[in-house]
């Protein structure tokens, strides 16, 4: 049944007058308990408490009311019974945690630290250790900008147990200093936070991507597994790449293909992936090289995969089974300069295996092919004597007379196609060798004088000429005839004198051609100053300028100096380029530099080139319009 709240406390306030506390306290109570947010009627019951000595129930009556007050945000009122409370009993803990809570909620850091250092005192007093570490916690909290507070807070969390707090609130710093560029600080924080749960995917996929990104491979190592990974085709990339410099090479040749085929549009990046490791590791690197080849001749791009196999045999200039494939990749492709190319290299290879049938067979090819080119010769003349010819040079000079046949094989065309020695030499040298074979009764017709000054005049556009090699004796002449004067003998000591001043001549490319491969293999273990000062002394000569300008470039771009990077491209799109597809590949990255720096027309320019060069290469065409619609916007 309600009571009559003004006659009760009439009633009470009678009572309080006549002395009769008890009794008014049991009408207050009443009105309390019918009304418990009267809290005017409730704190004048625990001041009454407080007169009669009942303490203990005052307390209780003037917390039931601050907690309430606290809790709709009646802060200050809160605080003022709060402070009556500790008057009451000044060591009350959890009246002290209270007070702590409302002067860290209006700002008043101090006060709030003052009361928990209070209770902290208390806890260590009486050796709880699990109380104290609780109160330090809330004192790291205070401050949010306070770093090392907030610090102290989770590895104390850590200590006590509360493992997914401590990782939380390492998270939560770390996030902070990332955002204020303390990106190394932050990688610690995370490093301490995965210490406290290895179990934590995405904390260590976070880990394995952030070394990424910073380029330290051998960090990411220690957070990426299959299992982080997952089909992430960019941590699959880098597990195959630190697989393929480690010890399980096989498990990185696995990813490679399921890489290319759930992603096979990141061929490009598994390409590139393969290279940088091939003179660190051929053979792996080959594997990666192998399938990516593969996976573009299946998808019709013969011209690329002959491009990869010249970059990889580029860099690992010997490898025989990558030589054969170039070969055979670019037959079919019908590219019969990189074809020509692959022989020699692959040639020069089975020499250096010493493999004398394979590398006798494709010299002699060589040589009948071009037989003025002065490498061909030596090449040949070193073939022979791996073979155990015991007079090679005499050999060389009997079948560049005619005397004996050059087993010449086509690769690119039919075996009919085949021309006669005679037409693969210069006209003047052809005629000589039909007419010196003509029968003895047609002498009459020919001119002897004006043959011989052509042969001598066309045979010194060449670098290697029968004139200077042992030619075949002549026919006897017809007796009518007189004898022509006879010709000097052929100097095949002076032959190899010049091939041997033209390898001196070549030594300084060699030595750029070391510094070169010096500059990939500093590029590949992430020195890239080292790799950029090697590269510039690479790119003085003339040979080399196209390659070590062009991945000076990339080097420049990818570090976001991009004024440097155009620079770069231009010199290298000035220069020779080692094969079509590398120099479209140029073309695109300079003309996206320009784009980033903001020279529209010019990236427009070389956009144009590229796609007149290589048709519908890449985005070319939206490239196209998307440029030419920026540039008319002015």
């Amino acid at each position: 049944m309600a009571i009559d709240r003004a006659a009760t406390l009439h009633n009470a306030e009678k009572l309080v007058r006549q002395g009769k506390l008890e009794l008014a306290a049991a009408e207050y109570r009443r009105v309390v308990e019918e009304q418990p947010r009267d809290w005017n009627t409730a704190n004048t019951l625990g001041d009454l408490y407080v007169r009669i000595g009942q303490t203990d129930k005052a307390v209780e009556q003037l917390t039931r009311v601050a907690d309430q007050l606290s809790t709709e945000g009646f802060l200050p009122k809160a605080s003022a019974l709060y402070k009556k409370i500790l008057k009451l009993k000044p060591d009350d803990e959890r009246t002290l945690l209270q007070m702590a809570e409302i002067a860290a909620n209006q700002g008043l850091l101090a006060d709030a630290r003052a009361y928990l250092t209070t209770v902290l005192d208390r806890r260590l007093s009486r050796r709880d250790k699990r109380g104290a570490a609780e109160v330090r916690i809330r004192l790291g909290l205070l401050d949010p900008s306070d770093v090392d507070g907030r610090l102290m807070a989770a590895r104390t969390r850590a200590e006590i147990g509360d493992v997914a707090g401590a990782v939380r609130d390492l998270k939560a710093i770390a996030t902070e200093l990332v955002s204020k560029g303390r990106e190394a600080e932050a990688f610690k924080l995370l490093r301490e936070a995965l210490s406290l749960d290895p179990k934590d995917r995405d904390l260590r996929a976070h880990l394995a991507r952030g070394a990424v990104a910073r380029g330290d491979l051998a960090t990411a190592a220690e957070f990426l597994t299959a299992e982080i990974a997952g089909d992430d085709p960019d941590l699959l990339l880098v597990m195959a790449g630190i697989r393929l410099r480690g010890d399980a090479p096989d498990e990185a040749i696995g990813i490679v293909s399921r890489l290319l085929e759930r992603h096979p549009e990141r061929r490009e990046q598994i390409r590139r992936l393969g290279v940088a490791v091939a003179e660190q590791a051929p053979e792996p690197s080959y594997g990666v090289i192998r399938l990516v080849i593969e996976s573009m001749i299946a998808a019709g791009d013969l011209a690329s995969a002959a491009a990869a196999l010249q970059e990889f045999v580029n860099r690992v200039p010997h490898h025989i089974p990558a030589l054969r494939r170039l070969v055979e990749v670019s037959v079919d492709a019908g590219i019969e300069s990189v074809m020509y190319s692959a022989q020699a290299q692959l040639a020069d290879a089975y020499l250096t295996a010493g493999l004398a049938a394979e590398a006798l067979f494709i010299a002699e090819d060589l040589m009948a092919r071009e037989p003025w080119d002065s490498e061909n010769v030596e090449r040949l003349r070193r073939a022979l004597e791996l073979a155990g010819e015991p007079d090679p040079v005499g050999l060389i000079a009997e079948r560049l007379s005619g005397r004996s046949p050059f087993m010449a094989t086509d690769l690119s065309g039919d075996p009919g196609d085949v021309p006669p020695f005679e037409a693969q030499m210069p006209e003047a040298d052809a005629r000589t060798r039909v007419n010196t074979a003509a029968p003895v009764e047609e002498k009459a017709e020919t001119k002897p004088a004006v043959k011989e000054g052509i042969a001598h005049a066309e045979a010194e556009t060449v670098e290697v000429d029968l004139s200077m090699l042992d030619a075949s004796e002549p026919s006897s002449p017809a007796p009518s005839d007189p004898p022509p004067e006879a010709a000097p003998a052929p100097d095949l000591e002076g032959v190899f004198e010049r091939l041997r001043g033209e390898a001196a001549r070549r030594s300084a490319v060699e030595a750029a051609e070391e510094r070169y491969k010096h500059a990939l293999e500093l590029w590949a273990a992430g020195d890239l100053d080292g790799a950029v000062a090697a590269l510039q002394e690479a790119s003085r000569v003339p040979k080399l300028r196209f390659p070590a300008a062009a991945l000076l470039g990339r080097i420049f771009r990818d570090r976001g100096m991009v004024a440097e990077a155009v620079e770069w491209f231009e010199r290298a799109a000035e220069a020779p380029a080692t094969s079509p597809d590398e120099l479209h590949e140029l073309l695109y990255d300079f003309a996206d530099a320009l784009e980033t720096e903001g020279e529209i027309a010019r990236a427009l320019a070389v956009t144009l080139e590229l796609q007149a060069e290589a048709g519908a290469y890449r985005d070319v065409a939206a490239r196209v319009d998307r440029l030419s619609k920026v540039q008319a916007r002015g």
